[in-house]
């Protein structure tokens, strides 16, 4: 490589072959650093700077030679620190003229190349010690052949660029019987760069600089056939333009001169507008959306093909590309609209708030499954939902997919198709107007009713978090990005949940009201809705509690509010009609005139027996409907030991009863009950409502106790109601709808219910006045229940049964420890008689 010596001369990393002789010439040194002057050339310099005019002028009046060297220099410095290469070339001054200011434009024309050895001074010029160098005289075999190769390469270059000329390809080839010449002048004439001259320059060996040239000059071909392909190609593509253009203005004066209106032009521009001032746009819709305009302009607007293509434009430019709210919203403020818009469970509202909290540090993406809201018809499913969408500050979409059974009314269905229209998503999106706002979708137990996979696996690709961010809709043909959108699903039950969609939902299951909630609901939410939506005042209309609960008992039997709230509606509408026909002041809805409003009450609750029967126990179910009291009534006959049952029954309860008489039978001798009796009558268990299908295991302790007192003559407390699962050991297993259970016997008058102990925790969500006034006993076996619920009950052989057990554990305990002894004295006396 290139080094510096004296701060000065750059060493050439070539020999450089030097003619020794006995003295030492000095020669002034030009530096050069615009070009390189190579032997035989000539250059044109503007010399400016005095200690290079000192040397020009000194040359001129001497007439002597001098050196002129490429410097590395930058040519705007103030010359401190420049260094000169080793090999220069001896130049003459041949002209000169004066510049501008003190400057000279000089002609210098090179002699022959020279090798620097030492700088001597630098006043008033630089002053050097030169050798000359021994240049070839013989040519070498090969050099030929490279000569022809390089006139090749410059017929190709002064071809394909306009820059170089053939004049020039001719007066090169005048010196091609010199090679070092020939490839000197090679060097100057192409636009090599100033350090590729110079390597060239510093090349003394021919076939070596021959080599260098060949590699310089198929570069410059390389560039110059580049340059000459990319002006090939804006040419051709302005060619075409300009064609186009001018073709494109010949059809229009034809049209002009047939008269057409030129609509297909205006609704093109119109397009072009309108995605000129959308933003955030995806590449390929603003190509997809190109393609399709300059369609546009090609086709006769009477054409069909045209209405379809101006349908597809303003359905693709409609749709909201990128526009989403900002995550900006505060989570004790979404707590705060949550609470006073939704009235449900704590545990509820902190497991959506959950939700909203990473969906807000996830910038408005929630990864993770879809919220599925369980509950019955006027459970608050769309409450909560409005709820949502207003604490986040977005708009909510409710949309039903109940009845649909094909692919296209989800997904779209393709534009060659007649009629052809996006899916219900796209178009619920494009009704938003953002991508990001709430999609409630509902009536998921009535969708795809023919069990079609394909159908669920379409809605699932959309609502699926793994991949709605490029959900395809078969009429848009462009991925659309799903991901921002919080979609909320609701089903009726969790049992009517299409099997697909079951691993990608988070379940929340809304709870049905019992009667205290359902009042105070009413009164915060639904009667100043009504009232609104009637044309009325709430000064106008007056309702008691005990109104309200009478029309919750009498006339719905409901977990929800939806047949409460249309039960408000009648009466709303027929205090408008009074108050349109005969204003007053206000109206009062009593529980005497309130028939009057509703008509005869459509259902009577269960309630509470007035006295102790023998056979018949109140227990506890839980329905859609909510919780409900059920009276178990059984009777004994005649017979042969056979188990009759009727009412409606499902397998699971046919189940249970066989267990309770079982386990009471095992227990016939604790109960007073002459064991033969199982074999000398049958067992009759009715279950009242018999039109209404019932199944589950929760009234296996009230069959437990209606079997018991049947068998055992003895009646069952009419102040208690009971429910619990029951297994053949007697154990009482906990069950389902404690809140409801609880609620139904307190509304029946019932305020004393035993609970499985398993369920104590279940009760902290009942209103306080109901814990206050019920009593709640747990109970973990039957026989507690026996003590607890059947009259005339002497416990004395359960007692001795109990005394029995105790006296046989303490006996065998005193045969263990006098066991011990025995053993202990034994091994004693052993040891004696071994000693």
């Amino acid at each position: 490589m290139q080094k510096k010596t004296d701060n000065i001369i750059i060493k050439s990393k070539n020999r450089i072959p030097i003619v020794v002789t006995d003295t030492e010439k000095q020669y002034p040194l030009l530096p050069l650093r615009t070009g390189v002057l190579f032997p035989g050339m000539i250059m044109t310099l503007q010399v400016g700077r005095p200690e290079n005019l000192r040397l020009i002028n000194y040359c001129l009046e001497k007439k002597q030679e001098f050196v002129a060297s490429f410097s590395n220099a930058d040519p705007n410095d103030d010359g401190n620190g420049e260094g000169v290469h080793q090999v220069g070339v001896i130049a003459v001054p041949r002209d000169y003229k004066k510049g501008l200011g003190e400057s000279l434009s000089v002609t210098i024309e090179g002699q022959r190349r020279v090798a620097i050895n030492t700088i001597l001074s630098r006043e008033p010029f630089i002053t050097v010690i030169a050798h000359d160098i021994q240049t070839p005289t013989s040519i070498k075999r090969g050099i030929k052949d490279k000569i022809n190769e390089v006139l090749s390469i410059i017929n190709e270059i002064v071809h394909l660029d306009p820059i170089y000329s053939s004049e020039q390809l001719f007066v090169l080839k005048l010196d091609q019987d010199d090679p070092s010449l020939f490839a000197d002048r090679v060097a100057s004439t192409f636009h090599f760069p100033l350090t590729a001259k110079q390597e060239i320059l510093e090349t003394i060996n021919l076939n070596m600089r021959y080599d260098r040239l060949l590699f310089y000059l198929n570069t410059e071909l390389n560039k110059v056939a580049t340059a000459r392909r990319i002006e090939q190609n804006v040419e051709k593509n302005i060619e075409e333009a300009t064609r186009r253009q001018y073709l494109q203005q010949q059809l229009y004066e034809i049209r002009r001169q047939l008269g057409e209106d030129f609509s297909e032009e205006r609704e093109a521009n119109r397009f072009r507008h309108i995605m000129k001032n959308m933003t955030g746009l995806p590449a390929e819709v603003v190509a997809r959306a190109n393609i399709e305009i300059d369609r546009l302009t090609q086709l006769p607007p009477a054409s069909a093909e045209y209405g379809v293509t101006k349908n597809y434009l303003n359905w693709i430019l409609s749709l909201p590309w990128g526009k989403c709210k900002p995550e900006d919203y505060q989570i004790s403020d979404a707590s705060k609209v949550l609470s006073s818009q939704y009235y449900g469970p704590v545990m509820l509202k902190e497991q959506i708030l959950q939700r909203l909290s990473v969906r807000k540090l996830m910038g408005g993406i929630n990864e993770g499954p879809t919220l599925c809201l369980v509950g019955a018809p006027g459970t608050g499913k769309a409450s909560l939902a409005k709820a949502i969408a207003n604490a986040l500050g977005k708009k909510l979409i409710r949309i039903s997919v109940g009845g649909i059974s094909d692919v296209t009314e989800l997904k779209g269905s393709p534009r060659t198709f007649l009629g052809a229209m996006p899916g219900k998503i796209i178009r619920t999106l494009r009704e938003a107007g953002t991508c990001d706002p709430v999609v409630l979708i509902e009536d998921i137990d009535y969708f795809n009713m023919d069990n079609d996979s394909s159908l669920n696996m379409a809605l699932l690709e959309a609502i699926d978090t793994r991949w709605n961010s490029k959900f395809l809709d078969r009429y848009i043909g462009v991925p659309f990005d799903l991901s921002k959108v919080f979609f909320i699903c609701s089903v009726r039950t969790f049992e009517e949940i299409p099997e697909q969609f079951i691993p990608r939902f988070e379940i929340i299951e809304l709870p049905g009201y019992i009667e205290k909630e359902k009042i105070v609901i009413s009164k915060k939410y639904i009667i100043p809705r009504l009232l609104q939506k009637h044309g009325l005042l709430r000064s106008e209309v007056k309702f008691s509690d005990k109104v309200l609960a009478k029309i919750i008992t009498n006339y719905t039997m409901e977990a929800g509010l939806l047949g409460f709230s249309q039960q408000i509606e009648k009466i709303c509408r027929k205090i408008a009609l009074a108050k349109s026909e005969k204003p007053k002041k206000s109206w009062t809805i009593s529980e005497k005139n309130l028939e009057t409003f509703l008509g005869p009450a459509i259902y009577i609750p269960e309630r509470a027996v007035s006295s102790p029967e023998i056979g018949t126990a109140a227990g506890l179910a839980w329905t859609g409907a909510g919780g409900d009291l059920m009276f178990i009534e059984g009777l004994k006959m005649k017979g042969d030991g056979q188990i009759t049952t009727t009412g409606s029954l499902g397998e699971v309860m046919r189940e249970s009863i066989q267990a309770a008489h079982s386990y009471v039978r095992s227990k016939a001798d604790v109960l007073g009950i002459d064991f033969s009796d199982f074999n000398d009558f049958d067992i009759h268990i009715h279950f009242p409502s018999g039109a209404i299908p019932k199944d589950g295991p929760s009234a296996g302790v009230t069959v437990c106790l209606v079997i018991a007192s049947v068998m055992a003559e003895r009646p069952i407390r009419n102040d208690i109601a009971v429910t619990g699962e029951v297994t053949l050991r007697g154990r009482v297993l906990p069950v389902g709808g404690i809140k409801e259970k609880v609620s139904a016997a307190y509304r029946a008058g019932i305020y004393h219910v035993a609970l499985p102990k398993e369920n104590a925790k279940d009760v902290k969500d009942l209103p306080r006045e109901i814990l206050r006034k019920t009593k709640l006993t747990y109970i973990e076996r039957v026989d507690e229940l026996f003590e607890l619920c059947l009259l005339d009950f002497t416990p004395s052989s359960y007692t001795l049964e109990k005394i029995f057990a105790e006296e046989i554990e303490k006996a065998r305990k005193r045969k263990t420890r006098t066991s011990k002894k025995r053993s202990t004295s034994t091994a004693k006396k052993t040891g004696k008689k071994e000693r």
